[in-house]
């Protein structure tokens, strides 16, 4: 059996704001190891800045994590209304990891309602693209949940199918500082 990272297999991966909701070993593993010719593929969604953001209006919302990524980051973004597109699926081959960025604040929910189911359903293309690409189906996957923490354990628990879940209350640069923090 697989074993799953806990909050005390590994000191104590949750910080004040991320947390480690499920993760089998391999892929956090995998994660850490990455040399440096491996590019982690960073999805983000489109959403509005949180209302605490001190970030420039121009700036994407999600570009600290890139920034705070340990590795080589190709950022990009996704529209929630577009889905995949071929776009995002060309960027999957050079890949030694993806991690795509589902964002459920109540910021972002109460500015676009379907926004989960659309940005579920990227995520789940994006997974079967990479479980349908022999050359990338190893690779490290992981869904990054912004969502608070009572709604979040709901949101994980409605996605069973991804089976590396990190969650952050929220998408500032020090909530998303955060799950870099537990992570590597």
């Amino acid at each position: 059996s697989k074993k799953v990272s806990t909050p005390s297999s590994r000191g104590g991966p949750s910080s004040s704001n991320a947390k480690i909701l499920r993760c089998p070993e391999g892929i956090l593993g995998r994660l850490r190891k990455l040399n440096d010719a491996e590019v982690i593929t960073l999805f983000t969604p489109f959403v509005p800045h949180p209302p605490s953001s001190t970030l420039a209006k121009d700036m994407d919302p999600f570009e600290p994590l890139g920034r705070a990524l340990p590795r080589k980051v190709r950022h990009v973004p996704y529209r929630l209304d577009k889905g995949m597109t071929e776009l995002h699926g060309d960027f999957l081959p050079s890949s030694g990891a993806v991690v795509a960025v589902v964002c459920v604040t109540d910021n972002v929910m109460s500015h676009n309602p379907r926004a989960f189911e659309q940005q579920i359903n990227f995520a789940r293309d994006i997974w079967r693209k990479i479980a349908e690409t022999q050359s990338i189906a190893g690779v490290p996957a992981l869904l990054l949940l912004a969502s608070s923490d009572a709604a979040g354990r709901a949101y994980a628990n409605a996605m069973p199918e991804f089976p590396a879940i990190v969650m952050v209350e929220d998408y500032t640069t020090s909530a998303l500082a955060d799950a870099v923090r537990v992570l590597f």
